[in-house]
């Protein structure tokens, strides 16, 4: 039989639109990445045959053919290791500390027809049609079919391709850079990305970065170099930006000026490159510039120094407005720091949303919007957010409408503001009792406090505590308004009471903060 967790295991990994391109790729790779999710997931040693066809709801024979494909993917992806008994019909599977489901549909993704015709038109390696079917080992039907798929893809990006046309790609240039961008940075790997490779003297570069953008991660500037090499690339190809929207020409980045980010960053980066400055166009600068800025979190420490005043402009009065009535709605008196935080990356994410807004947004490893999934991240604060923004925006439409343009708006929200909530949020207050001693209930006291960043309190038990941990019975009464949750475990805790334990602090944590949030009113006009 199967169970209620392996039916959910195998759902996760089974929507049509799990990533970005999740089309491009055939039924047999969906299959392989299916069956390595179920695995990955239900973290089994062993599998029969006829487990694995009542899971996946497969003959026998299928599924079988299945298991020899996933086999023959270890090659390609070697991290982990499969074992096919054919006498027992028992399938061994083992998976290496360096294995990821993400990387492992990374590799299946870069085999498809519509990812290898991307990345020839890319490089300017695509000459025909029988070219590619020859590549691919593919029909010239099967071709034809899934580049009709891709063109459901680019649609999503406001783009299309024919390749009638001596330029196959038609629309925006910066359109094509922002897609380009997010089709390598989804397979991105340290050590064999070809994008990031091709920029000269990396170790220089790197140095530039960390000198005078301190602020951002390994991750952060690799992800920069990425467009910049996507740039360099078109650029070369004759496909220079032409056209930009006016917020992306007069957009202003938190921490560096723009003639200052032109000088610091793009010449050396250019000149690193074998071109000048003065060949690059306005356009061109000015969208490595917007990028820039919007790629990035700025945290509070990263803001200390920063020169805002740009930010009073009337085009940023919705952000200043929303930050206001943040402030108002949660009951909270931000700091000028916090303030700060909140509106710079209010408008990085408003202004991205606005040039780049598509039907459906997808992360950095190319997965798509889960609104239950997202909601799961964030299952107090998330509906609350969402409420807060649908209540308290009707008089700003056009921050209203960042929602249809941009369908994780409200978890990034959340992201931010999570940061700042858990400053201001009520403490689980805890009383500990043991008859080991008051040696015993201090070391627990202690490890608790130290165990999180979360706010936490310990009382005595006539303080009236959330939670009461004790080896012995507790008989003491308290009204029904008061009555503490009652936390039973040896002297001695092991390992599963102490999990237990964390379990229960973050049911009660949740459930006071949604009582907290349950009481307030966004109903207001901003």
């Amino acid at each position: 039989m199967i169970d209620s967790k392996q039916k959910t295991a195998l759902a996760d990994h089974t929507s049509e639109g799990i990533f970005m391109l999740h089309a491009l790729l055939d039924t047999t790779e969906k299959q392989i990445f299916q069956f390595l999710s179920y695995c990955y997931e239900t973290n089994k040693p062993k599998y029969t045959i006829k487990e694995l066809s009542d899971v996946f709801n497969r003959r026998t024979n299928k599924m079988q053919s299945i298991v020899q494909q996933v086999e023959w993917f270890c090659a390609r992806y070697p991290q982990f290791t499969l074992i096919y008994d054919e006498q027992e019909k028992e399938v061994v599977i083992a998976f290496s500390p360096r294995f990821l489901l993400s990387q492992a549909y990374n590799v299946l993704l870069q085999g498809t027809v519509g990812f290898i015709l991307l990345d020839a038109l890319f490089h300017g390696d695509y000459h025909s049609l029988e070219q590619l079917s020859l590549k691919t080992f593919s029909s010239l039907r099967t071709v034809q079919r899934k580049l009709k798929e891709l063109n459901h893809i680019l649609a999503n990006y406001h783009l299309s391709y024919s390749l009638k046309k001596g330029d196959p790609l038609t629309g925006e240039e910066y359109a094509i850079r922002y897609f380009y961008h997010l089709t390598y940075w989804q397979i991105f790997d340290e050590k064999h990305s070809q994008v990031v490779a091709s920029i000269k003297d990396k170790e220089s570069v790197m140095a530039l970065f960390e000198t005078h953008a301190s602020y951002m991660r390994k991750i952060d500037i690799d992800k920069f170099l990425n467009l910049f090499a996507i740039s360099l690339q078109r650029i070369h190809q004759k496909h220079p930006i032409t056209f930009l929207p006016e917020e992306v020409s007069t957009f202003e980045h938190p921490l560096i000026e723009r003639n200052q980010f032109f000088e610091v960053f793009l010449k050396p980066l250019f000149n690193g490159n074998h071109l000048s400055l003065s060949e690059i166009s306005e356009p061109e600068c000015s969208f490595l510039y917007f990028m820039f800025g919007v790629m990035n979190t700025y945290l509070e420490e990263d803001l200390c120094e920063a020169e805002l005043s740009w930010l009073t402009q009337p085009k940023y009065q919705p952000e200043v407005l929303l930050v206001e009535q943040l402030a108002q709605c949660f009951r909270l008196r931000f700091t000028d720091a916090e303030k700060n935080y909140l509106l710079v990356n209010f408008v990085m994410i408003h202004s991205a949303s606005n040039l780049f807004g598509t039907r459906q947004k997808s992360d950095s490893f190319g997965k798509p919007t889960d609104k239950q999934e997202l909601q799961a991240a964030f299952p107090v604060l998330y509906p609350t957010v969402k409420r807060f923004f649908e209540e308290a925006t009707v008089s700003l439409p056009d921050l209203r409408a960042l929602l249809q343009k941009n369908d994780r708006l409200i978890f990034q929200y959340c992201m931010l503001l999570r940061v700042i909530f858990i400053k201001y949020e009520q403490p689980v207050t805890f009383s500990i009792h043991s008859k080991y001693g008051k040696t015993q209930e201090l070391w627990m006291k202690n490890r608790l406090l130290n165990a999180t960043h979360r706010a936490m309190a310990h009382l005595s038990l006539t303080q009236k505590p959330d939670l009461v941990i004790s080896d012995y019975p507790i008989h003491q009464e308290f009204s029904e308004e008061e009555q503490p949750y009652i936390f039973y475990w040896n002297g001695q805790p092991s390992v599963k009471e102490w999990k237990q334990l964390k379990q229960t602090i973050k049911q009660i944590r949740s459930a006071k903060n949604k009582a907290a949030f349950e009481k307030l009113v966004f109903a207001q006009s901003i």
